[in-house]
């Protein structure tokens, strides 16, 4: 097998790909800018060293500018020597992927020395390439201290919560029968504090099971946070709520104190990011790098349980003369035609993405050759069956495929689609429109 089919690919390739970079780097610049004035201050760092901080950040310690926190050598200085050993702990569960955020409050040292409470949200991103922890922090120093003076004085407690910017109800814990709530709640639930009085915590959970979670979690502690819900108001809006709370005596009866903020948006944000960072925005499948890490996982799946998977690889016959006849919308069109057919040909245990311009891999979890071999000849009969209808045009469309089967003698996920984009090029070799299963991996290794 020789190079120029590989090269003429990735020169047909080329051109979408850098589409994708610039889009997604205008992507990356607005998110940047946002986070950079952003009110909540924002750092990322590895191993607690500094990679980037926003000035919200350097204000809320006590530093000129983020240029000052990056010139740190760690993250130390900003953190009280009996927190220091929790962070640590903290830092290593979420980076191995035992934990995978962490949401509460801290002390932390400003730089003129002054101790302050800050409420934190911990989670690993991807940095260049590489993960990274990315912190966000605002100063509640204040909340905090006007907590403590509120479990001393009931009186004060309940004028106190009354004005606290958040969403606060206390329920007794024998019946879960509402005590106190505030203004924010009433706004929040859509009902008045009379209405609110006369209902029980139960009845604001859409699952009643989430509000027994949170009582045996009661049983055997005294505070819980980071615990999301999802909740409803008296008209019937349903919101994800994330709770926080604590138990104390009121009105002197065992009781619990939450308080909740709906992060409703925020989630939909996060699925909004999450979707444009791995999803194809052609197709809808997964774009090639988080099609790269499901196949990782499937291949780290596949050996732990000593388990058969095999790889794909797709690529559209003769698209270039296709694109030049009809057209790049058209062009557009037949890829997104040609996605639709594999997908109506595969399981759903089965992913799919899109690696280049008009070229796809796929994983078959579970699968053997021979079966995978079947798979992939009903999928390339379905493709060609029927043309694919682009305005005005009727297109008649075929693909090649290559196949490989993972062996241990595959170091990876990128050995093993290196394999079946091999047998994928024998099979334009042999003609297009045809199936064709990669060599033994000895022997291909030996071809390289």
């Amino acid at each position: 097998m020789t190079a120029k089919p590989i090269l003429a690919r990735r020169q047909r390739r080329r051109n979408p790909e850098r589409s994708d970079r610039k889009r997604h780097a205008g992507v990356a610049s607005e998110f940047r800018a946002l986070i950079d004035d952003a009110v909540q201050g924002i750092i990322v760092h590895s191993n607690f060293k500094p990679l980037y901080a926003n000035k919200a950040f350097a204000e809320l310690f006590g530093y000129a500018n983020a240029q000052e926190i990056m010139n740190l050598p760690l993250l130390r200085a900003l953190v009280p020597d009996d927190v220091w050993p929790r962070l640590e702990i903290e830092y290593g569960e979420m980076m191995r992927g035992t934990k995978k955020s962490v949401i509460g409050r801290s002390r932390a040292v400003r730089k003129d020395g002054q101790e302050i409470w800050v409420a934190v949200t911990l989670r690993v991103i991807d940095w260049q390439g590489a993960p990274a922890m990315m912190l966000t922090a605002f100063d509640i120093t204040r909340q905090v201290e006007l907590e403590y003076n509120l479990l001393r004085n009931e009186q004060k407690l309940r004028a106190i919560l009354e004005i606290l910017p958040y969403p606060i109800y206390v329920a007794r814990r024998s019946d879960g029968q509402i005590l106190f709530v505030n203004r924010k709640s009433c706004l929040l639930f859509q009902q008045s504090a009379a209405q609110f009085l006369r209902i029980k915590s139960t009845d604001l959970y859409v699952d009643p099971a989430d509000k027994e979670n949170l009582d045996r979690l009661f049983a055997k502690l005294s505070d819980i946070r980071d615990i999301e819900a999802r909740m409803k108001t008296a008209h019937g809006r349903v919101f994800v709520a994330e709770l926080a709370a604590i138990t104390l005596e009121y009105n002197n009866a065992p009781a619990v104190l939450i308080a909740l903020n709906d992060i409703s948006q925020r989630k939909e944000m996060e699925a909004e990011l999450f979707r444009q960072a791995s999803t194809d925005s052609l197709t809808g499948i997964s774009n090639r790098r988080y099609f790269q890490n499901i196949a990782e996982q499937e291949l780290r799946r596949a050996r732990r349980f000593a388990r058969d998977m095999t790889a794909m690889m797709i690529d559209i016959d003769n698209f270039k003369p296709i694109n030049d006849t009809y057209g790049h919308a058209a062009g557009d069109t037949i890829i997104q035609g040609v996605v639709k057919r594999a997908i109506e040909s595969l399981r759903q245990s089965d992913s799919i993405g899109r690696i280049g311009g008009e070229e796809f891999a796929v994983v078959l979890p579970e699968t053997p050759l021979a079966a995978a071999y079947d798979v992939a000849d009903r999928l390339r009969a379905h493709i060609e069956e029927k043309p694919i209808v682009s305005g005005l045009n009727a297109v008649s469309c075929t693909v090649s495929i290559g196949i490989a089967q993972l062996s241990a003698q595959d170091g990876g996920i990128d050995d093993l689609l290196a394999r079946a984009d091999a047998a994928l090029y024998l099979a334009k070799n042999h003609g297009r429109n045809r199936v064709e299963m990669a060599i033994p991996p000895m022997e291909y290794k030996n071809r390289k």
